[in-house]
């Protein structure tokens, strides 16, 4: 009988570990900004958990705030909350569905076992943990640069792609002859 192998998880916030404060505030400002290209669901998931965890001066329902207001404030959500880290990375990934696809397939071409690309991966246990040590973010920006040279995105899009579509954070780091998968 195959022995089942029980696989850890992090929760999705711990990606705060691996994230500049200025690039928080980034995904935050263009997530809030640009909500209409989101489903409804995701967008209401949203918006019930700032209303329920952000507290903005001045306003009874923290997510009628102005968005700038609303990003300031959600950041100590993002940092704390995995649910609404998981729903705002969803929702950032939707708006560059170029590179999340061009992601998936990089990532499938070094043998990456990955969530399918169009599933909601939010609803996901948390990150995994095992990351293979060869694939650096750098190794990923510069693999992706050669497949898609006309890609605007800058290095930390790629970066965090490569954390949400891959569904892992480089947290134990395994060699090329190791498969956690």
């Amino acid at each position: 009988m195959e022995k089942k192998i029980k696989k850890e998880y992090l929760p999705f916030h711990a990606v705060n570990e691996f994230m500049r404060d200025d690039y928080r505030l980034t995904i935050l400002q263009e997530v809030l900004m640009d909500q209409g290209r989101n489903s409804t669901e995701l967008r209401q998931r949203i918006g019930r958990m700032i209303s329920k965890g952000v507290q903005i001066p001045g306003f009874r329902n923290s997510n009628l705030a102005p968005v700038s207001m609303k990003v300031k404030n959600s950041t100590s959500l993002f940092e704390r909350s995995p649910e609404f880290a998981a729903a705002v990375m969803e929702a950032w990934s939707n708006l560059h569905a170029d590179l999340k696809v061009k992601m998936a397939d990089l990532l499938t071409s070094k043998n990456w076992v990955i969530p399918p690309v169009d599933q909601d991966h939010s609803h996901l246990p948390g990150f995994q943990l095992d990351w293979p040590k060869a694939d650096t973010f750098e190794v990923l920006i510069e693999a992706l640069k050669t497949v898609s040279p006309d890609l605007q995105e800058s290095d930390d899009n790629v970066s965090l792609m490569a954390v949400w579509v891959g569904n892992r954070l480089p947290y134990n780091l395994y060699g090329d002859q190791e498969n956690t998968d």
